[in-house]
């Protein structure tokens, strides 16, 4: 079940901007370890994975990953300088400069921060961004959709779209992929209360699914209708999907882990990912979140 978002008020963050008036300028948490860009459209983006910084006054992280997903903190901007090209507006853009093994925000702070108090005043920071981000779109947009970018090497190339299922689920009988139980274990729950009479695998691996939408503009993508089941290892999704996703607040997303070779390894592939994902969700947003992009 996706948990309800739970929103931290920061009076720094609150002063930051108005609904209204969006400020567009990057506003920083404590030493700068975190960077909210706040936008004008019903699109939020996180990168939590691709910081540098490994401050001395942060202790090292002793346990789980703690290896940076390279060049994500590129590919996020290029994203949303890339919204800005199309659309002449800006996304909600939040970033992570520490680097993971100092912290990992997308993980629940006991294992994000391993007890360092600064790390959990971060963790606490960029969580609330996002939060900020989400309400703040939600209230002018009525309905906001929310990507989380990451970085995997696996050896079968491709994107792997995480919306909270596991690939053994996605295994499952098309019927018990369509039912209401299935549904809302997922992230995008909204898409299909929005949508009821397209079934939701076809919202999930379709021909008008994410997936198809980035085959079709050369980047091959599962779940679509060629990988229906993705091969294993596969990232469903976490935390930070899990916490700020929530159909009843009308907000959908997902996961996003973008594979290194052919995509984030060099700026040439960067950018021609950012263009094809940009412009697959001008097409995607608008069709199944109903809300312009």
């Amino acid at each position: 079940m996706i948990r309800p978002c739970l929103f931290v008020s920061l009076s720094f963050i609150a002063a930051a901007f108005a609904v209204d008036e969006p400020a567009l300028k990057p506003v920083f948490g404590t030493q700068r370890y975190v960077e909210y860009i706040p936008g004008e459209l019903p699109l939020v983006l996180s990168a939590p994975h691709g910081g540098l910084l490994k401050p001395k006054s942060v202790a090292d992280r002793t346990y789980g990953v703690v290896d940076s997903d390279a060049n994500t903190q590129d590919l996020a901007r290029r994203i949303a300088a890339e919204v800005k090209k199309q659309t002449g507006k800006s996304l909600d853009l939040v970033i992570s400069h520490l680097h993971r093994s100092k912290l990992d925000p997308n993980r629940e702070i006991k294992e994000a921060a391993q007890g360092d108090k600064t790390a959990e005043k971060i963790w606490q920071e960029y969580h609330s961004y996002i939060e900020q981000a989400v309400k703040t779109s939600g209230a002018r947009h009525g309905r906001v959709f929310f990507i989380d970018l990451h970085g995997q090497n696996h050896k079968d190339i491709r994107v792997e779209l995480g919306y909270m299922h596991r690939a053994t689920d996605l295994a499952k009988p098309i019927a018990e992929i369509n039912s209401a139980e299935f549904i809302k274990t997922g992230s995008i729950e909204l898409l299909s209360q929005l949508n009821p009479t397209v079934p939701y695998a076809d919202l999930l691996f379709g021909p008008e699914s994410l997936g198809a939408m980035l085959e079709q503009r050369g980047f091959q993508a599962t779940p679509s209708p060629r990988m229906v089941v993705p091969t294993e290892p596969y990232f469903r999704g976490g935390y930070t999907v899990d916490r700020h996703v929530n159909a009843s607040a009308n907000f959908a997303g997902l996961q996003i882990e973008a594979n290194r070779i052919r995509l984030r390894d060099s700026p040439e592939n960067r950018q021609k990912f950012a263009e094809a994902l940009v412009q697959t969700l001008r097409i995607y947003i608008p069709k199944w979140l109903k809300v312009e992009l």
